[in-house]
């Protein structure tokens, strides 16, 4: 469960909310099609990033596709259940 979703007034959630006003407003000439979580170690939270980051998207009415490209250790679908 995402915290967007399981706690939607805390401070995490408010601040995944400014990421994705922030992300919105960044380009006002364009609308940006995709957007790629990325590290460079494992578990600094990239799959709890894109995946609250996703759930704020869809709630402010974009169409979101969330792809889990970690071919060795996919997390993306156990934390949608």
């Amino acid at each position: 469960m995402f915290i967007v979703e399981k706690e939607p007034k805390s401070i995490a959630a408010e601040t995944y909310r400014t990421l994705r006003t922030n992300i919105q407003y960044s380009s006002f000439d364009k609308e940006y099609r995709v957007i790629m979580v990325t590290s460079s170690e494992p578990g600094e939270g990239k799959s709890t990033t894109s995946g609250n980051l996703a759930l704020c998207l869809a709630q402010g009415d974009k169409k979101v596709i969330l792809i889990d490209c970690d071919l060795r250790k996919p997390s993306i679908h156990k934390k949608f259940r």
